[in-house]
C-alpha cells in the first residue's frame, strides 16, 4: 500500500514541474480567453452532431471536417465535445480539436481528439478584428 502512495507522489511530483515549467516559461498572447472562445464557438455548429457515411452538406468547411473524421477512422460518430488549446509561443498555432465518439460500450467504445483546424496568432488576431 504504501508503495503505490510513493508511486502516485512520484507522478504528482514530476506532473506538478511540468505544468510550472509549461506556464512558466510559455509566452503570454493578448486576449487568449478570447481567442479561445473565438475559436470553440466557431465551431459550436458541430457539438452533438451525428455523422456517418452518407452525411453530406453543401458548405465546404463542413465536408473538410468530415474528411479528417473519416482519414481518421471514424466513418460514423457523434461529437461529443469541441476544445481548442492554447500555444506555447506565437510562433506555435492555436489548434481546435473536436471528440469524436463512436461504438457501443463495452465491445467497441472508442473516443479521440482529432484536430480539425490550426491558426497563427497573428492570423487569428486579424479574423477576430472582421
Amino acid at each position: 500500500m504504501l508503495t503505490y502512495l510513493f508511486i502516485a507522489l512520484f507522478f504528482g511530483v514530476i506532473a506538478a514541474i511540468y505544468w510550472g515549467f509549461w506556464h512558466g516559461t510559455r509566452t503570454k498572447l493578448d486576449n487568449e480567453d478570447l481567442k479561445s472562445e473565438f475559436l470553440e464557438s466557431k465551431f459550436t455548429f458541430l457539438k452533438d452532431l451525428k455523422f456517418d457515411k452518407e452525411t453530406i452538406n453543401q458548405d465546404p468547411d463542413f465536408q473538410r471536417i468530415l474528411e479528417i473524421f473519416r482519414n481518421a477512422g471514424y466513418k460514423k460518430g457523434t461529437v461529443t465535445e469541441i476544445n481548442s488549446s492554447l500555444p506555447y509561443s506565437e510562433k506555435k498555432p492555436w489548434k481546435v480539436y473536436a471528440t469524436v465518439k463512436a461504438g457501443t460500450w463495452p465491445f467497441t467504445d472508442k473516443e479521440d481528439s482529432i484536430e480539425i483546424y490550426s491558426i497563427f496568432d497573428k492570423e487569428l488576431s486579424v479574423l477576430i478584428e472582421k
